[in-house]
């Protein structure tokens, strides 16, 4: 992932993350199958799509972090 795209997900809110996660599941097992079916060529790319996963993920988690302790110290 470019930083370009990454400053796109820090920009996302809780809701947009959590869709974004669940379209990044779905690629992945598409993936996996198609890996499976001997259809996928660049196996590579399952591992980098794990990847931004993963940076979804944190950047969703320090979000509903910040809200909680925004929440505690008011």
């Amino acid at each position: 992932m470019k930083k370009s795209e990454f400053a796109q997900i820090k920009g996302l809110d809780i809701k947009e993350l959590g869709q974004k996660a669940n379209l990044l599941k779905k690629e992945i097992a598409d993936l996996v199958l198609d890996k499976n079916m001997k259809k996928l060529k660049d196996v590579k790319i399952i591992s980098k799509k794990k990847k931004e996963l993963a940076q979804v993920l944190t950047v969703a988690k320090q979000k509903e972090l910040l809200v909680k302790l925004e929440g505690v110290k008011k």
